[in-house]
């Protein structure tokens, strides 16, 4: 379960607890029906908390190798999915 970041709402513990509680019995309760070979059902459970994130994005220097100065012509673009570099 994901809970949006930013979303304002009371998240506890025990609500958590009781959902994943609630999933796990309805798997449970369609195995026997839906994959009646299994013999045992394996749940992992654990709370994954992000304390400190700081994405960050730095442009590079323009080159000629990361700019894109017209648009590719036919010829180019097949060399390209061919491994050919016909700039060279």
């Amino acid at each position: 379960m994901r809970v949006p970041k930013g979303l304002r709402a009371n998240i506890r513990g025990k609500r958590l607890d009781t959902a994943v509680a609630r999933i796990i019995g309805a798997v449970q309760g369609i195995v026997p029906a839906v994959f009646p070979w299994a013999d045992k059902i394996d749940v992992e459970s654990n709370w994954s908390y992000v304390w400190w994130e700081q994405p960050e994005t730095i442009t590079l220097p323009t080159t000629d190798e990361n700019t894109v100065t017209e648009p590719a012509t036919a010829a180019e673009e097949a060399a390209l999915v061919d491994g050919v570099d016909t700039a060279s």
